[in-house]
């Protein structure tokens, strides 16, 4: 198994995988300790640079994860508003209110503990605690702050976000993710890579399929002219120093012999530094050809792109030119291309599906047996019914019985294949889940049931009363009317309610199999052209 804070951390990781537009946290952080809260918060405020915007609620963070917020909203008892506005100025405010706090206190348990009123306020007479929503509404009436304040366009005052990460958060960050794809290629854990590993590592984290004369000159200057293995330090330290005008490399402390690096190394070089930084690295500066520099957009917290950093006035025509040039190479055409993504085709989808529902499949053994046994429970029962009757063995009534049993329970079983999680669908859909991939990955897998549990009633029917022909011819026709019905169940499940499925099922299955397949009623129905094909097409055991 894995602890509270790893499946924290594994459900945070499967959210971000569709790239939501907001995504809602409950305590992220909780059960995780300070080090590893602080790490989550850095990931998802990465997230936030490149446009997403993250609402969540969070117990006891440390002042430095409390400060990361562009906006925070305390409140009081039932649920009132005691200070909605930026992280970095909440201490202004409860200060301009005549609360003092001690030296060297944590200022989010600070506002929790004047929250709760165990910080008390002797520049207000008769101060108690309920006292901080109305100082709230009219400090908010009186200087035009919070939410309803406008502009004169009638928009909403942008208020400034919480702080930027600094220079040794952000590479940390940077590092970790470095970490985590050498983790992925170093599998003798040894600390180094040759030639061919790292090249498939620099294919892995740029996206590009460098030349073999790119990945040895890149090769050389992170681990030296003469080496025959990069270390992990130094891989980290040249892809982290990329974020600098120039990064340091092991061939930049020799002495100059006039190389230069093509422009293939350099494209690999963009490659890897947009990609990263997509991951958690500066999304500020990108090397370009000659000493020039391409300025991206500055993606603020606030989860928009608050500002483009214009050039640098420095820079000349043929940087600007070289910078284009280089845009055009990476693809950034569009402020937003760095979260843009190629939507896989269906057949990739389809085998990350289908092992995906495999997994999931295996985890509800549990609840299978459960069907399983109604299965079998229902076999026994209608088998020794007809057999203590004496109900003839090939008695047409017997198999509309059976027929509807096995067509009832297989399309209540079938409910649970597409109307568990009806909001993952959609959600996943909306970000390009192929419909068709997922439902062909749900339907086979679902067949494995359909054929077992069909096998099961059909195997033991059969035992108990006897039959004498073939088990193969006797179980088809069961077979298929549990294929018949799987489809009504997979169409109640994707049209109705989950609350109404085994209703409305039970009542189709009733009407398809039972009414429509009674063999004393199908004399009737059969002597009307009309009827006779309304009961060809509905009904299972026609």
């Amino acid at each position: 198994g894995i602890s509270g804070g790893q499946r924290k951390r594994v459900n945070i990781g499967l959210e971000l995988a569709a790239q939501p537009c907001v995504l809602f946290l409950d305590e992220p952080t909780s059960g995780l300790d300070s080090t590893s809260s602080l790490a989550v918060v850095y990931s998802l405020k990465k997230m936030c640079q490149l446009g997403m915007n993250c609402i969540m609620v969070i117990h006891q963070p440390r002042y430095s994860l409390f400060t990361l917020f562009d906006d925070v909203l305390l409140l009081g008892k039932g649920g009132n508003t005691v200070y909605l506005g930026p992280s970095v100025q909440a201490k202004d405010y409860f200060d301009g209110l005549g609360f003092v706090m001690n030296k060297d206190e944590n200022r989010a348990d600070w506002y929790m503990d004047v929250i709760s009123g165990e910080v008390g306020n002797d520049s207000i007479p008769g101060y108690e605690k309920e006292m901080l929503f109305r100082l709230w509404e009219t400090n908010k009436q009186r200087k035009g702050t919070g939410p309803d304040a406008a502009t004169e366009e009638g928009m909403m005052a942008p208020a400034p976000g919480g702080r930027d990460l600094t220079s040794q958060e952000d590479n940390a960050v940077l590092a970790r993710a470095l970490e985590d794809e050498w983790d992925d290629f170093d599998v003798n854990h040894d600390g180094e890579l040759d030639l061919q590993e790292f090249g498939a590592l620099l294919n892995k984290i740029s996206g590009l399929q460098p030349s073999e004369q790119a990945q040895s000159e890149l090769f050389r200057r992170m681990a030296g002219a003469k080496s025959d293995f990069v270390t992990r330090a130094q891989f980290l330290k040249y892809l982290v120093n990329l974020q600098q005008d120039l990064a340091e490399d092991e061939v930049s402390r020799a002495p100059s012999n006039g190389d230069s690096l093509s422009g293939h190394f350099r494209g690999v070089v963009h490659g890897i530094d947009a990609k990263l930084d997509a991951v958690g690295g500066k999304l500020e500066k990108i090397p370009t050809k000659g000493l020039g520099f391409m300025n991206l957009p500055n993606m603020k917290m606030r989860g928009r792109i608050s500002k483009i950093d214009e050039d640098d006035s420095s820079s000349d025509e043929n940087e600007n030119s070289d910078s284009e040039d280089e845009d055009e190479y990476l693809g950034l055409h569009a402020q937003g291309a760095l979260v843009q993504r190629a939507i896989p085709g269906f057949f990739s989808q389809l085998g990350t599906l289908l092992i995906r529902t495999g997994i999931q499949w295996w985890r509800k053994n549990d609840e299978r047996m459960i069907f399983y046994l109604a299965m079998a429970m229902g076999a026994i029962v209608l088998g020794l019914q007809d057999r203590i009757v004496g109900t003839p063995k090939f008695d047409s009534m017997a198999f509309v019985n059976t027929h509807t049993a096995v067509g009832l329970l297989t399309a209540i079983y079938c409910l649970n294949v597409f109307g568990v999680n009806p909001a993952v669908f959609w959600r996943e859909r909306n970000r390009g889940l192929n419909v068709l991939a997922y439902f062909q990955s749900s339907s086979n897998m679902n067949l494995v049931d359909l054929w077992m549990q069909c096998f099961l009633f059909t195997a033991l029917y059969y035992l108990i009363r006897q039959i004498h022909i073939g088990f193969i011819s006797y179980w088809i026709p069961f077979l298929l009317v549990s294929f018949a019905a799987s489809g009504w169940g997979y169409a109640v499940s994707a049209w109705l309610p989950a609350q109404h499925g085994p209703f409305v099922v039970s009542l189709v299955v009733f009407v398809v199999c039972g009414l429509l397949g009674n063999p004393m009623n199908l004399a009737k129905f059969l002597a009307h052209p009309v009827l006779e094909c309304g009961v060809s097409i509905l009904s299972i055991t026609r």
